[in-house]
């Protein structure tokens, strides 16, 4: 599929379907086909750019058990490991996972780029039934905390992961106390235990 980048608009990409062309970023720009005009896009050939496009129009796999969304601080290396073997963990146990990380930001990512990662994520949470949130760390990030709380409004089954053995707020729920109620003060240590529990859990 080609992507096409408007000259005046640094976030308007679309594509061609059936010989009508659509915006990408359903969001912004509505679903209703656009009157295309040649010369005011340029086709996309930044691979960046592509990944991040083909990632918001298809951010989950087809044929899985559900689809689980994989939030949590993406910003290093120790980060992105644990979020990445989690995530590995439960597409071998037959789910499909969403992982922001996929397509990072940074200091040289366009506009269109930084677009599609923020609209991606409110779609792929949209889409799916299950939110695996890392947790670790002296706080938790900023981020997670605002994906588990727009998962808890969504009514989403929600499951906390930390393995960081260091307590901040007390004892029995190792997490701040807002959002420690929206999951019931329940977190897991390692990953296989949420396998386990969403396995017993749903009817697959």
């Amino acid at each position: 599929m080609n992507f096409f980048l408007s000259k005046n608009d640094p976030t308007l990409a679309v594509y061609c379907e059936k010989g009508e062309y659509y915006p990408v970023f359903i969001e912004k720009y509505g679903s209703d086909a656009i009157n295309f005009v040649e010369e005011d896009y340029n086709l996309i050939s930044d691979a960046e750019d592509i990944l991040s496009l083909q990632k918001y129009l298809k951010p989950y796999a087809d044929g899985c058990l559900a689809n689980i969304y994989m939030a949590g601080p993406l910003f290093n290396e120790g980060d992105r490991y644990t979020n990445q073997i989690n995530s590995d963990i439960l597409r071998k146990a037959g789910f499909s996972t969403f992982l922001p990380q996929e397509v990072v930001i940074t200091t040289k990512s366009s506009p269109l780029v930084k677009a599609a990662c923020f609209y991606m994520d409110f779609k792929a949470i949209d889409l799916c039934s299950i939110v695996v949130a890392n947790c670790n760390g002296i706080e938790i990030d900023s981020g997670t905390a605002a994906e588990i709380g727009m998962c808890y409004a969504l009514k989403k089954q929600i499951y906390l992961y930390k393995s960081d053995v260091r307590n901040y707020y007390n004892e029995t729920y190792k997490l701040n106390n807002f959002v420690g109620g929206l999951v019931n003060n329940k977190t897991y240590s390692d990953i296989n235990s949420i396998v386990e529990d969403i396995l017993t859990n749903n009817h697959f």
